[in-house]
């Protein structure tokens, strides 16, 4: 299979978001009041996967009215994103880089997508929703949709976003795989695998992508970079440091295991957008 690495905006945010390590008030604080200038820029990734059942993209990144000019647009931002958001991200998304145009460009409308699979509902994750209607299927774990409207992550996933657009919730399963033993199986041949990270949300999944032998695992917001894993720094966006451990854990294991391909973060700065076959 052939996965494509795609860079669809950018976040600007405090350097104690990836590695902050620790999640409370005061932390939160530093990372909304951050100024732009001692702020990190990193990627907001989606995938495009070359799938025997058509394609699959994990995923949706920012949107285009969020940053019509392709810059940073504190006004434009402050339409779409709650202020706190927006001051929290510092969105941008550069001229042809919104997932229709990226789309678009490799001839491929939303219509062609066998599914849209979320990892979870933060507004970098979902935001281009809006640039996907029309494609086959919008999945995303039951967990992630139920906790979303009913704990502290309504002030992180505003529903505007993602609330009125057709998202099939499924249902984690019991297996083998993950920090918690959860995961679903979405076409029921083991190639492609939602499998539960929490720690960042209740509900997040982690991508494991099988062909043959080998495998890939996209690990959505469980970690930045490798550094988060290796040296068991905790993301400091989060709800649960122990469970964040706790998937970190399991993505250090998965890396060492026999036909791992790779593991990518959606966010990390050190993966440049392009292709891998696997």
């Amino acid at each position: 299979m052939k996965l494509h690495i795609l860079h669809c905006g950018t976040i600007r945010v405090s350097e104690t978001v990836p590695y902050g390590g620790r999640i409370d008030l005061n932390n939160t604080r530093r990372q909304l009041l951050t100024p732009d200038e001692r702020r990190a820029e990193l990627p907001v990734c989606c995938y495009l996967l070359e799938h025997p059942r058509g394609p699959v993209l994990v995923d949706a990144g920012w949107r285009r009215d969020l940053s019509p000019a392709g810059v940073y647009d504190p006004k434009a931002v402050a339409r779409v994103l709650p202020r706190h958001l927006a001051a929290l991200y510092h969105p941008a998304l550069p001229a042809d880089a919104a997932i229709h145009e990226q789309l678009a460009a490799r001839g491929l409308r939303p219509e062609d997508l066998a599914c849209v699979v979320l990892t979870h509902l933060d507004p970098d994750h979902v935001a281009g929703l809006r640039h996907l209607r029309g494609a086959r299927r919008i999945v995303l774990p039951e967990d992630e949709y139920f906790w979303s409207c009913r704990t502290v992550y309504k002030a992180r996933q505003p529903q505007s976003l993602w609330i009125d657009e057709p998202i099939e919730r499924l249902y984690y399963r019991g297996s083998p795989l993950g920090p918690v033993h959860l995961a679903i199986d979405l076409f029921g041949d083991e190639s492609l695998t939602l499998v539960n990270v929490p720690g960042h949300t209740d509900g997040q999944a982690a991508v494991l992508i099988r062909s043959g032998a080998r495998f890939v695992l996209l690990a959505a917001d469980a970690a930045y970079s490798p550094r988060n894993w290796r040296e068991a720094i905790t993301p400091g966006l989060g709800f649960d440091r122990e469970r964040q451990l706790a998937s970190l854990r399991w993505i250090a294991e998965t890396e060492k295991a026999p036909g791992c391909a790779g593991v990518f973060c959606s966010h990390d700065p050190g993966v440049p957008a392009g292709t891998i076959e696997f």
